[in-house]
């Protein structure tokens, strides 16, 4: 006979991971009351579009206007805004100031927020032009700790308060040591209170329609699916209904992984329910972004590996829909399309003959493959990068005509981008007067249009647009310099930094000083050592590294003196990728002595770099620079006051490892001792912990318990009371 706890077991996942299997089997179930067909939708990744001067420009109050004039002509009828999220997080935000790039990125969306307000102004817009508009929030990313693996350098960008202050509302590991990155604790009440008030306030003063939930967290903290979870809120409660102590004891058929998945989403769903409950009633509606692979868990973040960086959390999908709690369910993309429809397809069969609606996220909203859907009720929401992408997949209005001297704004357009596409020609003299169209989606479309003619003409109307109103021409405009420019066209694009430089534009001109032809090598040294704007100092500095020259090791080496910080971050980096050239090192070597530890710790990721390489022309440097890496470590330690104390340990462990042997040794040495606590807890993380940007460090559960035996033990006693 099946025990109670197996009942348990069983009731909590067998009933739903069936129907999901059958259900791909099943003919579609009308959804009640649907219209035979949808308008469309469409998702806008605000962060992602403030970030990439390129997307659909939203930064000023024309450019929104002109934006979502544009998508209802086209039809759209509804759009999901993650302008929620990014308030949410700017509402709570801590930034990590060392790390220079995506400092420079909050301090950007703080001034758009202080200036432009935008999700007031896509509210607005919307309700014009008789759209919904709902706002995207995180379930599950609410920042990281500053020694969490992210896509750039260390430290990560930045971290909520809620976590920051908080920490027992951050995930921790089974042995209550490691801490997620990304999620805040839903276990405990007081969490969820912090985030019901948040989203409700920001709610209110927009008046969004609904909020949609994305799902997955954007850092590489996790090692294998099951690392964090194990909250002391919810180990007692799992002790509590199932008799096992997750702490001390494998999970059992009576006592399984899935009852534990099971425990974290009841948590989840009691957020929801208080969620809704605090809404505004004109808002009150909610929805997620379903994860195509598995529509029971939390998405896997946008990078090629499938890892759940929200955690292992079971969602209860059907209790969901079955209670109101989530009025849209949107299947998200990322894999391959017939796995996305046969989600699809899963999610219809399961809020038949409830009031829940299913969409899907596609980059194809035109494709064929979706009529099925939409006749079933569900609505295809388009993510699309520009413009011109939008135009490609939705097409004109009926009975328009696309022509470089339309009338109609939206024929105009269309008639630019093909240009710019390269599926029709045209001239400077064509194009010129679209260059000073009252719209700034034209103006941006004839900059990109010219610059695809390839025609010297272009360039004087090219610079001028550097001179615009709008900051979404000025980026287009310097983003075209780099295919085609004159002798002053950099000068003109340092010019336009010095008076509009901003992350956007600033991302833009870095790279296209480094690609123009020929390279304005002597403008970007003298600018990049002289200029006193800092700004324009980093510019000509980041571009200068993507030129790794030894005859610029020197100009390099003066840089780390500058006054500005990323000046200096920027010319240790520019050393790190000059290759065969001991110069470099040396003056790397030097730099990890330097005062700021984010010259230091850059220092010693470009040595980490160069010794990967083993290049036959630096290896007799090899051990000064494991010295330098040695010292600089050291630093690390109990009482150290320096501003990396809580992330250092990650890039110069990292460039310790890369040395090899050596390096190993090193960190050995300092785990091993038993003086230090701080040196030797960092350094056992070196070693056995191991977590480098820009990729999961991915483990097994048992290389990560074997990991644990090689702690010091000394570590997990209280430390000895100081006399």
């Amino acid at each position: 006979m099946m025990s109670a706890k197996s009942r348990l077991s069983l009731a909590t996942v067998a009933p739903i991971f069936p129907r999901f299997v059958l259900a791909a089997f099943l003919p579609l179930i009308p959804a009640a009351a649907s219209p035979a067909e949808l308008p469309p939708g469409c998702y806008i990744s605000t962060g992602d579009n403030h970030w990439l001067a390129s997307s659909l420009p939203i930064d000023s109050a024309s450019s929104i206007a002109a934006s979502f004039e544009f998508l209802g002509r086209l039809g759209i009828r509804r759009v999901y805004w993650r302008g929620l999220q990014e308030a949410a997080w700017l509402e709570t935000v801590v930034i990590q100031e060392e790390n220079c790039r995506y400092a420079g990125f909050w301090r950007w969306a703080r001034q758009l927020y202080a200036d432009v307000d935008p999700d007031r102004l896509a509210v607005e817009a919307a309700r014009r032009h008789g759209m919904e508009i709902w706002g995207v929030s995180a379930l599950f990313d609410w920042g990281s700790a500053a020694d969490t693996p992210c896509s750039g350098d260390f430290p990560y960008a930045a971290e909520s308060r809620l976590r920051a202050a908080h920490p027992e509302w951050v995930p921790v590991d089974r042995r209550v040591i490691l801490r997620q990155g990304g999620p805040i604790e839903l276990a405990y009440p007081e969490a969820r209170s912090a985030l019901v008030d948040l989203h409700r306030r920001l709610m209110e003063r927009w008046g969004y329609d609904g909020l949609l939930f994305m799902t997955y967290a954007e850092n590489y903290s996790t090692r294998f699916q099951d690392e964090f979870g194990y909250a002391p809120t919810i180990m007692t409660e799992f002790k509590r209904r199932t008799g096992l102590d997750m702490a001390a004891g494998p999970f059992t058929r009576t006592a399984s992984r899935f009852d534990w998945y099971a425990l974290r989403g009841e948590y989840v769903t009691t957020y929801l329910r208080e969620l809704k409950a605090s809404l505004p009633a004109g808002g009150r509606r909610l929805g997620i972004f379903i994860n195509p692979q598995q529509p029971h868990f939390p998405q896997p973040w946008n990078v090629p590996e499938l890892m759940l960086t929200g955690g292992h959390v079971y969602f209860d999908l059907e209790t969901w829909a079955k209670e109101g709690l989530m009025d849209r369910f949107v299947v998200y993309g990322y894999c391959h399309p017939e796995m996305q429809k046969r989600a699809a397809n899963n999610c219809l069969w399961m809020v038949r003959n409830t009031e829940s609606r299913v969409g899907v996220l596609t980059s194809s909203p035109s494709d064929k493959g979706w009529t099925t859907f939409r006749d079933q009720g569900a609505e295809v929401v388009s993510a699309l990068h520009d413009e011109g992408q939008y135009l490609e997949r939705f097409g004109l209005p009926e009975g328009m005509k696309e022509a470089l001297d339309s009338p109609d704004d939206m024929g105009r357009l269309a008639a630019l981008w093909r240009v710019a596409r390269e599926k029709a020609k045209a001239t400077v003299q064509d194009i010129a007067p679209s260059a000073e169209h009252r719209n700034p989606l034209v103006r941006r479309a004839s900059l990109l249009a010219l610059g695809k003619t390839k025609d010297p003409a272009a360039v004087a109307l090219l610079e001028k647009g550097l001179a615009d109103t709008e900051g979404c021409v000025r980026s287009m405009a310097a983003q075209e310099l780099r295919d085609i420019s004159g002798p002053q066209s950099a000068a003109r694009l340092l010019e336009c930094v010095d008076r509009h430089g901003n992350h956007p534009l600033n991302e833009v001109v870095v790279v296209t000083l480094s690609r123009m032809r020929p390279t304005p090598l002597e403008e970007l040294k003298t600018v990049a050592r002289e200029h006193a704007n800092p700004v324009v100092r980093q510019v000509a500095m980041r571009a200068l590294t993507f030129m790794p020259r030894a005859d610029l090791v020197p100009h390099y080496a003066a840089a780390l003196g500058d006054a500005d910080r990323y000046v200096r971050f920027a010319a240790a980096q520019g050393l790190g990728a000059v290759r065969r050239c001991p110069e470099a090192v040396e003056a790397l070597i030097t730099a990890t002595r330097h005062e700021d530890p984010v010259v230091s710790d850059r220092a010693a990721t470009s040595l980490g770099l160069i010794a990967e390489r083993k290049e036959p022309d630096v290896e007799p440097l090899r051990e000064r620079m494991w010295v330098a890496l040695r010292e600089l470590y050291a630093k690390l330690g109990d009482g150290c006051a320096r501003a990396d104390a809580d992330w250092g340990y990650r890039p110069i462990g990292n460039a310790l490892l890369k040395l090899g042997e050596p390096g190993e040794k090193i960190l050995r040495g300092f785990m091993d001792q038993d003086r230090d606590r701080r040196l030797a807890e960092q350094a056992w993380k070196s070693l056995y912990i191991r977590q480098d940007n820009g990729r999961f460090s991915e483990v097994t559960e048992a290389e990560n318990d074997e990991a644990f035996r090689h702690r010091p033990a000394w570590l997990d006693a209280a430390p000895a009371p100081k006399p």
